[in-house]
């Protein structure tokens, strides 16, 4: 078999990694890193960045390929973050370069993730907590 882009077992993406300051921020830098290919097209997976030459395979990450983005989940290995990549696959058009996700997509896919043992990051779990409060008022409102 012949190994062309199409079959390569990993992929080229261009990921956003923070790198931390001194001052206790960070300054977000990209690295280009071989992913590992997914059933979805536009979806990779590969494990947590620690810096330029040190990763943390006991956490791993979805990446979306076009933008570069990672899903804002964490997953204990990769055989959950592919499970997740590939359950993902209908609910958008991940081939596109910036792909349309509406609020109930990204409301689904944060559900879809946790179904595959993935743990969202804090500020989701915060929006989430967020949006039921406001659910909650409008309901005792009525």
């Amino acid at each position: 078999m012949t190994l062309t882009p199409e079959t390569a077992p990993t992929v080229h993406v261009d990921v956003v990694l923070n790198m931390p300051l001194e001052d206790g921020g960070v300054l977000p830098i990209r690295q280009g890193i071989g992913a590992i290919r997914t059933q979805t097209e536009g979806l990779v997976v590969f494990p947590r960045l620690l810096g330029p030459f040190e990763i943390d395979d006991e956490a791993w990450y979805v990446t979306h390929i076009g933008t570069g983005r990672r899903m804002p989940v964490t997953f204990d290995d990769e055989q959950h973050a592919t499970a997740f990549a590939n359950a993902a696959g209908p609910l958008a058009a991940w081939w596109q370069q910036r792909p349309e996700l509406s609020k109930e997509t990204r409301l689904r896919l944060v559900e879809l993730a946790q179904a595959h043992g993935g743990r969202p990051d804090q500020h989701i779990l915060d929006a989430l907590a967020r949006r039921a409060a406001k659910a909650a008022e409008k309901g005792g409102a009525a």
